[in-house]
């Protein structure tokens, strides 16, 4: 959890940010009247090519969706909420293996200001060399933005992973595979035969910004 300092009135601005937790609760400190919520999902992981061979490297996993969602609160009000994990990376073996799309941000409740439900898709798994993954979804949301794609690899390199909004930008590969760029950036693709493997997308987050 991270702590924001400032004042507002008798009440002191705070931020909780979170990294983990699955059906987990999240409680409004007295004295606050607003929150803004962000979410981000997890970002997809990249394919692999052939550990034995292969002209090109695997395709980059997409970055996670992101939302934002401005509503009134009072101490007290609590909310459910899940942090979206990144796409698994794979290990190279005899043929090209996809990589795993991520997994989604969530948070509902009913507060003060009305019912919340908001989700930030994860990032899609990078499927071959010229198929990507596609960004992440969101909904809910007074802002919803779309991830961004992974790229397709190319000869002996792993296509690009997608950044997620607001959040972890674009993982470029660089002669070796990168994982995703926190929060929410796709990984890139791995070539099997120098790389094996690709890397993890990174996992989503929260933040819950109250005055």
């Amino acid at each position: 959890m991270l702590l924001a300092g400032g004042s507002s009135g008798s009440f002191t601005p705070v931020t909780h940010t979170y990294t983990t937790g699955t059906g987990a609760t999240e409680t409004v400190p007295t004295g606050a009247t607003t929150v803004v919520i962000s979410g981000w999902g997890g970002g997809g992981s990249g394919a692999c090519s052939s550990a034995t061979g292969g002209t090109n490297g695997g395709a980059g996993g997409g970055g996670g969706g992101y939302f934002q969602k401005t509503i009134a609160v009072v101490g007290g009000n609590t909310f459910t909420y899940t942090v979206g994990t990144g796409g698994a990376g794979v290990t190279a073996g005899t043929v090209m293996k996809p990589g795993n799309a991520g997994n989604a941000s969530t948070v509902s409740g009913t507060v003060s200001g009305g019912s919340v439900s908001l989700t930030a898709n994860g990032g899609g798994a990078g499927v071959n060399a010229a198929t990507f993954g596609t960004g992440g979804t969101a909904t809910g949301g007074d802002t919803n933005t779309t991830g961004s794609s992974g790229t397709a690899g190319s000869s002996a390199i792993g296509g690009n992973g997608g950044g997620s909004p607001n959040g972890g930008g674009t993982a470029t590969y660089s002669s070796v595979p990168v994982a995703g760029n926190a929060p929410g950036g796709g990984s890139t693709g791995g070539y099997g035969i120098n790389d094996g493997g690709s890397l993890a997308g990174a996992g989503g987050q929260l933040k819950f910004a109250y005055t």
